[in-house]
């Protein structure tokens, strides 16, 4: 490791644990008669940050010291929110891959991800939202750019404005900007990745009783290690609609329905390659019952077109979970599964393999071993949660949907080729995560993945694969 950078990592791992274990006396707050303002306890953080609201402290005192910067009054209606995150997350890998003769036989590395970000409310309806970050990956030269590396950026960086007109709540935002959609398994936020996903977007958001809609339109910023060079890409476009409504009482049932669509400059499927224009429909049915029943079951469909190809795929998702009574109720039991499908016909002028658009690749593991793409899955699981302890165990089965396809691994590679190996049964891979939130700033996490080589890793040269990640997250 370079001298500069050992310096570094010292230096951010000092600020990181003595941030968390040093405690800020936050000043007593006076309401505007001089009177002492009560205590409010404090809300969770969000995963997208620009969606806390901390106006309520200007009419009562927090009991988080750091709520001394998450109002600072400017003049009347206006304040300014400061927070930010710092994570280190270490990753061991062993092997690499496939694990061909040429390649590492493994992998360990420490990401440093730092994020700060300023909330400059103008007035209740006005706000503008920045962010920069820093993000290193220390220890696998293969990780050193992006999404593991960008020495510094600014992720987002938009103007709102908000209003309300008969009843309908308006929120619109320009600028760079993250954006998860529904249950962010095709459009998310990416928080596993060390580089979160962030959108140049033009976004209208509305809001009614029972019922809520985002349209968009915008680009993917073009990712770069450098300082401040994450340009907009014009050629790489996206936009949609998206819809939910809320169809029974409270959680019992609510309904999603969506539109969205990504043009691409460049992309190649076996042997169609060219400007790639697809357009993705979908539903989603989801609730939560008093029994403790939940489900989710997703349908979608995809066109238009690649080079002088036509687009004709599809994709099914869904998950059932049911929480345990009595005294077992810490405990979720589970499943979830996909079906995506997968180009089977080579040369007939139609591009069949599903393209899961901005997925939440740590959606099967913190290994994100198989890309959702070709493949049937099926993902038995138990969940535990209770008090400040969660934990997850769990295995997921992967099969190609077609075995004239690839397997694909992110971000949407070829992984085993269609020519290297016919079996349909491609892996198994269990998976058991813990997490711990010390505080409500503080939070550690670990997982413990193991690949079992299905017919296809082996026919195509490659073993069993183990995995084990630890992150530390600190956010005010």
């Amino acid at each position: 490791m370079r001298p500069a950078r050992t310096s570094a990592l010292v230096l951010a791992t000092g600020v990181f644990f003595g941030l968390a274990t040093t405690p800020i006396s936050a000043p007593r707050a006076q309401d505007v008669h001089g009177g002492e303002r009560t205590a409010a306890p404090a809300p969770r953080y969000q995963s997208l940050r620009y969606l806390e609201d901390y106006s309520y402290l200007a009419h009562t005192r927090g009991d988080d010291p750091f709520d001394r910067l998450k109002y600072v009054p400017l003049w009347p209606g206006g304040h300014l929110s400061i927070g930010g995150q710092h994570r280190l997350r270490y990753e061991y890998l062993a092997p690499v891959d496939l694990a061909p003769a040429s390649a590492e036989p493994r992998e360990s590395v420490l990401f440093v991800r730092n994020l700060l970000h300023a909330d400059l409310v103008f007035h209740r309806q006005i706000r503008l939202f920045a962010q920069i970050g820093s993000f290193e990956a220390l220890g696998a030269p293969a990780r050193d750019e992006p999404p593991g590396a960008n020495l510094l950026d600014a992720p987002q960086f938009f103007l709102e404005i908000r209003g309300k007109a008969r009843g309908v709540g308006i929120v619109a935002r320009a600028g760079r900007q993250e954006m998860s959609l529904g249950s962010t398994r095709w459009v998310s936020a990416r928080d596993g990745t060390n580089v979160r996903q962030s959108f140049d977007l033009a976004r209208i958001s509305l809001s009614g009783r029972t019922w809520k809609n985002d349209t968009f339109f915008g680009t993917v910023p073009a990712l770069e290690r450098g300082v401040f060079d994450d340009a907009p890409s014009f050629q790489s476009k996206f936009w949609g609609t998206y819809f939910t409504l809320a169809v029974a009482p409270g959680k019992a049932a609510s309904l999603d329905a969506f539109y969205l669509g990504r043009d691409r400059p460049d992309v190649t499927y076996r042997e169609i390659s060219g400007r790639e224009v697809r357009h993705t429909l979908g539903v989603r049915a989801f609730g939560e019952l008093a029994s403790g029943f939940e489900y989710i079951v997703h349908g979608l469909f995809q066109g238009g077109t690649v080079g002088d190809a036509s687009i004709l795929a599809w994709g099914f998702a869904g998950g059932l979970w049911q929480r345990l009574p009595g005294a077992f109720s810490p405990l979720r039991i589970g499943v979830r599964w996909d079906a995506l499908s997968g180009d089977s016909r080579a040369g007939d002028g139609t591009v069949s393999t599903f393209h899961p658009l901005f997925p939440n690749q740590t959606f099967f593991s913190a290994l994100p071993a198989i890309y959702p793409t070709n493949l049937y899955e099926v993902h038995p699981l138990m969940q535990f949660e209770r008090g400040t302890v969660s934990a997850e165990a769990g295995c997921t089965f992967f099969w190609r949907q077609a075995v004239e396809d690839a397997v694909y691994q992110p971000p949407g590679a070829p992984f085993i080729r269609a020519t290297e190996s016919r079996a349909p049964f491609t892996a198994a891979q269990m998976s058991l995560s813990l997490g711990y939130r010390a505080t409500r700033h503080l939070s550690f996490n670990a997982e413990y993945s193991h690949v079992f080589a299905g017919p296809a890793y082996v026919e195509a040269g490659g073993t069993d694969v183990d995995f084990f990640g630890t992150w530390t997250t600190f956010t005010y």
